[in-house]
């Protein structure tokens, strides 16, 4: 769990830098898409820097998904999401709200459970019936989700 901590934070961190680097990076031309940021904000050291740390978050990442359950790993990957937001106040001066504070908070405690719950991957399988169970419970959550679209053939109005 410690290799897919140390990935979250360095995926987390990496954003945060970048998002330095691409902030430090002058405009050039006319306001918009720019396909010259990309290059231009390559040459920026904190830019290096956040994908010097992808790299070794995808490392942890190997490494963490080779000693336990892909879920945990899966829950600390989604945790960078909060090391981007703690990253972003220290290094950008972002002022997190208290709902996202909050968020911070629950993404931790989260973890901390997901942490404790995992053990070992078990080699057996479920019952027969799991794939058919499956099936069914995707259709359900699909049929419940799914957004009304116009019929074929109908074009929607722009506004």
């Amino acid at each position: 769990m410690i290799c897919a901590l140390a990935s979250a934070v360095c995926f987390g961190t990496a954003s945060v830098l970048q998002a330095m680097a691409a902030r430090a990076v002058p405009p050039k031309g006319s306001p918009g898409v720019d396909p010259g940021l990309l290059l231009r904000a390559a040459t920026q050291w904190r830019f290096l820097l956040g994908l010097a740390l992808d790299g070794i978050g995808f490392v942890f990442q190997i490494i963490a998904l080779r000693s336990i359950p892909i879920y945990a790993v899966g829950a600390a990957m989604a945790s960078s999401l909060a090391v981007t937001a703690v990253a972003a106040t220290r290094l950008l001066h972002v002022r997190l709200s208290r709902t996202e504070r909050t968020a911070v908070g629950v993404v931790c405690l989260g973890l901390a459970m997901i942490g404790l719950a995992s053990g070992e991957e078990g080699s057996g399988t479920g019952p027969a019936a799991l794939p058919w169970a499956m099936l069914i419970a995707s259709g359900a959550v699909l049929a419940a989700v799914r957004v009304p679209s116009p019929p074929i053939g109908i074009r929607a109005s722009r506004p």
